[in-house]
């Protein structure tokens, strides 16, 4: 890894853990906070690729780790959620063939974006309503796993999966849109950065 890749993910890394104990978050009637915390991923994404931000990632979590009131496990659900908007982010870029430095028209960046979020939330949504019901909410809450469900329902009444696909899906479009309308004009003031 190079260096300017190094200073990049450090940056935009303490970017994240800032915005995780800045103010800057709107909780849901789910539970669940909408936040910014992984906008600088999807920058570095942009910037660097997927292996510089499943890098990024990695650390993340440890830094999650340590300053999240949520600890290690809501620092291992924002890393797998984050994780399933970059695989979209990536899976959008191979089949659209779309290049961040070089596209032409911004109908190429509308379809690029549309088909990354719902690709993502296509992984994120059923990966989410898995962790929390094998994994998450049985520890978080300390009940059984086989009354994950019935609880969850009771405090909200409505469907356990849309209990967790609703911000979930929110949350992808706040990553993935504000992610690259940071990383756009980035790109084209210092387009040397992708090189």
């Amino acid at each position: 890894m190079k260096a300017r890749e190094i200073g990049l993910i450090g940056l935009l890394l303490s970017l994240s853990l800032v915005l995780q104990i800045s103010p800057l978050k709107v909780p849901t009637q789910w539970g669940m906070t909408i936040d910014l915390v992984a906008v600088p991923i999807v920058v570095i994404y942009i910037l660097l690729g997927f292996w510089g931000s499943v890098t990024a990632l990695v650390l993340l979590f440890l830094g999650l780790s340590l300053v999240s009131s949520a600890s290690w496990l809501g620092a291992s659900m924002k890393f797998f959620a984050t994780l399933s908007v970059v695989i979209g982010l990536e899976i959008a870029k191979r089949i659209t063939r779309f290049d961040f430095k070089n596209y032409k028209r911004e109908r190429d960046l509308v379809i690029f974006v549309l088909v990354a979020y719902l690709i993502g939330i296509a992984i994120r949504i059923p990966a989410m309503v898995a962790m929390n019901y094998y994994y998450a909410l049985p520890l978080w809450l300390g009940i059984p796993r086989e009354q994950v469900i019935p609880t969850i329902e009771e405090w909200f009444h409505i469907p356990f999966w849309l209990v967790i696909g609703i911000p979930n899906a929110i949350q992808s479009a706040v990553d993935v849109v504000i992610g690259i309308l940071v990383a756009l004009p980035v790109i084209r003031s210092l387009p040397h950065i992708l090189e």
